[in-house]
């Protein structure tokens, strides 16, 4: 009976990390040890926010990371899918290609739109100026097919491209006043969390199944093998 147990146990425990959860949350770890070593006299890095947004239908928006700098604010979205990762930039999904498997994902960059438009509205009450700037991260791709944008990348290609922004467009009292604002109306209540997480699930979790006009994406046809021409809108 012990041992029935310990196995039960094991597969439990191993499926918890297998979860999308887990491996969400563990990708989101491997970007925030990239970001935390930006030098921290210019870079203030706030990992897993949650704030109240006017923006959308939700009434919440969850940010993976934000970097307030003396360079600018950057608002990072992290996904942790596997395999090739294809897209165009104003696709509304995306495409994993797993072997011969093909699934669809929300397309992070119109996620962190409205991420953006959060922040920029939080900074403008504190009568603030400064850019906001837009970064997809995905740690855990084996290669990235993204085309029309130079927004997404590997963790190291974010920070690098973080780092590439070198204009001073911050004090530091400035910059200071927009993380505590952030720290102070970060909504940290698990059960506001969980709810939140459960509307965007409603929306996300049923992309359309993946049509392509050719059987297989071909390297060098990427922006033609997509069937959907939806235009760009205001989500979440």
């Amino acid at each position: 009976m012990g041992v029935v147990i310990l196995l039960f146990a094991l597969a439990f425990f191993f499926g918890l990390m297998n979860s999308p959860e887990s491996i969400g949350r563990a990708g989101e770890r491997f970007v925030d040890k990239k970001l935390y070593k930006l030098n921290p006299e210019h870079y203030k890095t706030l990992s897993n926010i949650l704030l109240p947004s006017n923006s959308n239908q939700i009434g919440t928006t969850q940010i993976d990371q934000i970097v307030v700098s003396n360079f600018g604010i950057f608002c990072i979205e992290t996904k942790a899918h596997s395999g090739w990762i294809f897209g165009r930039a104003d696709d509304k999904y995306w495409t994993q290609v797993i072997y011969h498997k093909k699934s669809r994902f929300y397309n992070p960059l119109r996620q962190n739109f409205g991420h953006i438009k959060t922040v920029k509205n939080l900074i403008a009450r504190l009568g603030i100026k400064v850019p906001v700037y837009s970064y997809v991260a995905f740690p855990c791709a084996d290669d990235l097919k993204i085309t029309g944008t130079d927004l997404v990348g590997y963790a190291g290609e974010v920070v690098d491209k973080i780092k590439s922004h070198n204009q001073f467009v911050l004090s530091n009292i400035d910059r200071d006043r927009i993380v505590d604002e952030i720290n102070q109306i970060n909504i940290v209540d698990n059960n506001i969390r969980k709810e939140h997480i459960k509307k965007i699930n409603e929306i996300i979790d049923a992309p359309p199944p993946v049509r392509y006009k050719n059987n297989e994406p071909v390297q060098g046809k990427i922006e033609n093998i997509f069937d959907d021409e939806e235009e760009y809108d205001d989500d979440f």
